[in-house]
């Protein structure tokens, strides 16, 4: 009897201990924002190189000529066409910006530019995709001087130098229709078997209109005896140019 007295004593006390809570730790996944740093690709510079274009293609020895006089070294001819040469220049350690700026004054060169390793790529890209340019000349009046480009995509970049409603740069698109005109105007007649000249020296004091397209230049200073095909295609690009208000 005192036996089971113990017990249920024993019983009693192992039951009224308080459980013990048992915490469940929460583990919290903690998450990493990866911030991806973006690189920019930077031109490296090629050290006492200037690339220029040559504004006379037709022509170069004079301007090579001048390199040469002026102490610098022609290196070599990167992008060789009929109507567009780009060449590297060397110049003395230390005088790039100099002769940068120098070069620049010249009449010699359309462009010079410091030479890096993308320079010449990205030149080339731009000349490959000019389907057609006009440059106007002074003359002994106020006849317009601009310069226009239009892309194989039907963009314009249009430059007025003197005697124009606008100066300075100015770029827009051709629409739908004025691109498409344009193309078939072109190819109207084949634009390579037009004469490369229309001139006559004896005559003086004449603006020089150049017309470039699919590697060929036409150069017209004296209006006679051209043909029709040749007029309507300056006639329309100048149409759009007064429409835009570039010209008067």
């Amino acid at each position: 009897m005192r036996y089971l007295l113990l017990l249920s004593f024993a019983l009693t006390l192992a039951c009224s201990v308080p459980k013990k809570e048992t915490k469940i730790k929460s583990t919290k996944i903690e998450e990493k924002k990866v911030i991806l740093k973006k690189t920019v690709d930077i031109p490296k510079t090629i050290e006492n190189e200037l690339i220029v274009i040559f504004k006379n293609p037709k022509n170069i020895e004079g301007a090579k000529s001048l390199i040469e006089d002026s102490g610098l070294s022609f290196q070599k001819m990167v992008y060789d066409k009929n109507t567009s040469k780009i060449g590297v220049i060397t110049v003395p350690e230390g005088k790039r910006a100099f002769w940068l700026e120098k070069l620049k004054k010249t009449n010699a060169f359309k462009l010079v530019n410091i030479n890096t390793d993308k320079t010449v790529s990205n030149l080339i890209k731009i000349e490959e995709n000019t389907l057609v340019s006009i440059k106007k000349t002074p003359c002994s009046g106020d006849c317009a001087v601009y310069e226009l480009s239009i892309d194989k995509q039907g963009n314009v970049i249009y430059k007025g130098i003197k005697y124009v409603l606008k100066e300075g740069k100015h770029e827009f698109k051709l629409s739908e229709k004025e691109f498409e005109k344009l193309n078939t105007m072109f190819s109207a007649k084949g634009f390579e078997n037009f004469k490369d000249e229309y001139d006559d020296p004896s005559i003086v004091g004449l603006a020089n209109t150049f017309i470039t397209y699919n590697d060929k230049q036409v150069k017209i200073r004296l209006w006679r005896d051209i043909p029709d095909e040749l007029i309507n295609i300056h006639e329309y690009i100048e149409s759009i140019l007064l429409n835009k208000k570039m010209i008067e």
